[in-house]
């Protein structure tokens, strides 16, 4: 089983999600500027509790090739974790299957020219859209 993970943002919002094959596994709304010891934060608190759910590890897990995603300290705490990185080469985010889901997430939640006037509905929206993505996608 591979988790396909994922920080987007721009503008106000950052966003963290994961996703395996049975569909999603932890999403996040993120404060502030992202950083290596930020990011082991959010895997602490987002990721490592539903591994620990799934009993043993026979899984992988792939991030993209963000700076704070391939630091020293992250590379660490992943190891300290037994947590198999899948790797593949940088700048190539069509590899990430998650991109795909960025891009359907996206236009659910711009539809019909949706704009946002206050940050709480732009992150109802991308909630909504996460949460109500289909198995299929």
């Amino acid at each position: 089983m591979s988790f396909f993970s994922r920080q987007s943002g721009g503008g106000s919002v950052m966003v963290w999600a994961t996703f395996g094959f049975n569909g999603q596994v932890g999403f996040a709304f993120l404060d502030g500027r992202q950083n290596s010891p930020k990011y082991i934060e959010t895997l602490e608190n987002h990721l490592m509790p539903f591994s620990e759910n799934i009993g043993g590890r026979n899984w992988e897990y792939q991030h993209d090739n963000a700076p704070t995603h391939t630091s020293s300290a992250r590379k660490n705490y992943l190891n300290s974790k037994n947590v198999t990185v899948l790797e593949w080469p940088p700048m190539s985010p069509d590899l990430n299957p998650i991109e795909n889901v960025w891009g359907f997430m996206s236009r659910k939640v711009y539809e019909n020219g949706g704009q946002f006037y206050s940050l709480n509905a732009l992150k109802t929206s991308i909630g909504s859209a996460w949460y109500n993505l289909e198995l299929e996608i």
